[in-house]
């Protein structure tokens, strides 16, 4: 296992290697790139993030998809022009009928039983009109309602995890920046402190042992430097790609870490913000209201349907000659016997109870996000504050240690240890600070509230 550890560890810096050389050799080859502000980079993710664009085309096909439910409310209206030959005399007697030819001797049976054949040209406008189809139209337009709605939520919630993404990778940049940074002053000020024990060394004050130390930790800073700058690299990449961009596209970033304090809005607040507003809550409402229209209209097919009907035509043996006729009616039919439709109504009410409980399932999994995600915030925020005294202190102790040790108070060892202490503190504050902007960004996520970024520069 040790073995497979210490393998991953090689691929990923050689990984990081390969992707910041890629960088550099991309910054040489490109034009000059722009400077890119967290602003300008969630306009541009929101333009062009296909999941933003997917979503957009749910919502027009969901209110076309409306617009043709709504339809059903207006009578349906053909046009039709048909023109039939032949003696069949069933047809040849309707015929004569329809054109207003049909005279005594028609009733010849000779003519009757074998007509000569017949042409009939006949237009016709027929309308028919649903004025109960048993809350049909109605359950349409209501689910329809609910899938416009649902695709509105989605498309809300997907600009919503865009804009996250976007905070989270640009300050990963930045992040990124500032430890590639933090590891090159830490880096010259190791160069400078071991070129000093070097000196000392040679002038015969200080033993090899010290000298050596002071190798190993310049060369221990120098090893950050290698991974910060692998991380700069793949954090600009995947910035690049969020952006639509191509990944090796040198991206100039303008910001920093934001370093005001961040207060967490109140628990309960947030919980109920969360179960209120996040979209698998009220996606699930939308389908528990979709099953209960379901409901409803199975039970509804017991009641009779009930449709209106008229038909105008006009019918004649030339196209320039023609006989008029209309008809209109009322159509009633009752199913008396429909052995599936007990079994259709208890699934019905068997699919609204899995959708209540799907929904009571969102609200709790709502909850539970809150809450976890107000916790790290909080926890972000305290470990931030932590960090910046660490920092404070670690600084101040390494200055101390410096001063004894050029005094010969102590050891190279110790004097190594403070130093390494204040480069790690830092990179400390920095991952803290860019844990309270995330946790941030995504409890204003859970509870719909990210609306922008505005409150992250």
């Amino acid at each position: 296992m040790l073995r497979d550890e210490a393998g991953t560890a090689r691929g990923m810096i050689v990984f990081r290697k390969v992707a910041a050389v890629g960088f550099v050799l991309a910054g040489a080859l490109g034009a000059s790139a722009q400077s890119l502000t967290l602003p300008a980079a969630a306009a541009e993710a929101l333009a062009r993030n296909p999941a933003i664009a997917a979503a957009g085309s749910q919502q027009v096909a969901a209110a076309a998809r409306l617009r043709a439910a709504r339809s059903a409310w207006l009578p349906r209206v053909d046009v039709s022009e048909s023109v039939t030959h032949g003696n069949n005399p069933v047809f040849v007697f309707g015929s004569l009928l329809e054109q207003g030819r049909f005279t005594a001797q028609r009733f010849d049976p000779a003519f009757l039983n074998a007509p000569d054949a017949l042409t009939n040209y006949r237009t016709a406008i027929a309308a028919r009109f649903a004025l109960f189809d048993q809350f049909r139209a109605r359950t349409d337009v209501r689910r329809s309602e609910n899938a416009e709605e649902r695709a509105s939520i989605e498309a809300a919630a997907e600009r919503q995890r865009v804009l996250a993404e976007v905070i989270a990778r640009f300050y990963g940049v930045v992040l990124a920046d500032e430890k590639a940074a933090t590891a090159r002053e830490a880096v010259r000020s190791a160069e400078a402190g071991a070129k000093k024990v070097r000196d000392r060394f040679e002038q015969g004050l200080l033993v090899e042992s010290d000298a050596l130390s002071a190798d190993v930790q310049l060369a221990s800073f120098r090893q950050r430097v290698i991974a910060a700058e692998g991380d700069v690299a793949v954090a600009r990449a995947a910035l690049a790609m969020l952006l639509q961009r191509p990944w090796s596209d040198p991206i100039v970033i303008t910001g920093s870490l934001p370093i005001s304090p961040i207060t967490e809005p109140d628990l309960d607040t947030s919980v109920a913000r969360a179960v209120a507003r996040a979209s698998a809550v009220k996606t699930a409402a939308r389908s528990t209201s979709d099953s209960e229209l379901h409901v409803v209209a199975q039970r509804a097919t017991a009641l009779p349907r009930v449709d209106a009907f008229g038909t105008l035509g006009a019918s004649g043996s030339e196209l320039g000659r023609r006989n008029s006729d209309h008809t209109v009616g009322i159509a009633v039919t009752l199913e008396l016997f429909d052995r599936a439709r007990p079994a259709r109504v208890a699934a019905a009410r068997a699919d609204l109870d899995a959708a209540r409980a799907a929904e009571a399932i969102a609200r709790d999994a709502a909850t539970i996000e809150a809450v976890t995600l107000w916790h790290r915030l909080h926890a972000a925020r305290e470990s931030a504050a932590v960090a910046e005294r660490a920092v404070t202190q670690a600084e101040a102790a390494a200055r101390i240690v410096g001063d004894r040790y050029e005094q010969g108070l102590t050891t190279i060892t110790e004097q190594l240890n403070a130093q390494s202490a204040v480069a790690t503190a830092r990179f400390e504050l920095l991952a803290a600070r860019y844990e309270t902007v995330i946790a941030k960004a995504e409890l204003l996520r859970a509870t719909g509230d990210l609306d922008d970024v505005q409150s992250f520069l």
